[in-house]
């Protein structure tokens, strides 16, 4: 896996509009969790902005990566055994990380995070589908109105990503394995969300079971 810091993306390439409506679901569904969460890990972080979001919305966030380029808190390299502080973290937020490892590897890393999360984590994966979506939006309506039909590309093997190793919705990776491997991790899905206007990220809060 190449570290993010030498593949030459600029801001302007990496912020693109797709981007931000990421970044809002990634705060809003942070923010749904209310007051149990305080203290966030972070891992993968690139440019910090989601860092700078959740601070400056009081929370103490502690930042993992394995490019020590970015100056995390923590350097980590989620396909070897790791550790992190117990007891310490409310939340662990990655998104759009997993599927840069071999889905073993994946579904190890999701194992040992549950371990050392309190209570969430929250996570994005890449969803792989033929879709149409339909907005109507109108100056009548307070909300849009959306309609989204999908197709998982069940048929092919090639992520859209070339740093991808795999990507829900291709062959041999349905949705059905996901929530088996989050099963498996001892994590319930508590919430999960797919924008409509960009299904391609596929967003779940997962609680830690009792």
């Amino acid at each position: 896996m190449e570290l993010i810091s030498s593949l030459g993306i600029t801001s302007s390439q990496y912020l693109s509009k797709e981007r931000f409506i990421s970044y809002h679901h990634q705060s809003r569904l942070l923010f749904s969790l209310g007051n149990e969460v305080k203290n966030v890990l972070e891992i993968g972080i690139f440019n910090s902005l989601f860092t700078e979001i959740l601070r400056q919305s009081n929370y103490n966030v502690t930042t993992a990566d394995i490019d020590p380029n970015l100056k995390p808190d923590i350097i980590l390299n989620l396909t070897e055994d790791f550790t992190l502080p117990k007891d310490k973290f409310d939340a662990i937020v990655l998104f759009q990380v997993l599927e840069h490892f071999p889905y073993q590897k994946s579904e190890l890393a999701l194992q040992k995070l549950a371990t050392f999360t309190k209570k969430y984590l929250v996570i994005s994966i890449p969803n792989t589908t033929h879709y149409l979506s339909l907005q109507i939006k109108t100056s009548f309506l307070l909300k849009a109105r959306n309609l989204l039909f999908k197709i998982p590309l069940f048929w092919s093997t090639t992520p859209l990503c070339d740093e991808h190793y795999w990507e829900m919705g291709l062959k041999g990776y349905p949705k059905k394995r996901i929530l088996e491997s989050v099963a498996k991790a001892g994590l319930s899905v508590k919430e999960e969300y797919i924008d409509p206007t960009f299904p391609y990220h596929y967003f779940l809060i997962l609680e830690k079971n009792k």
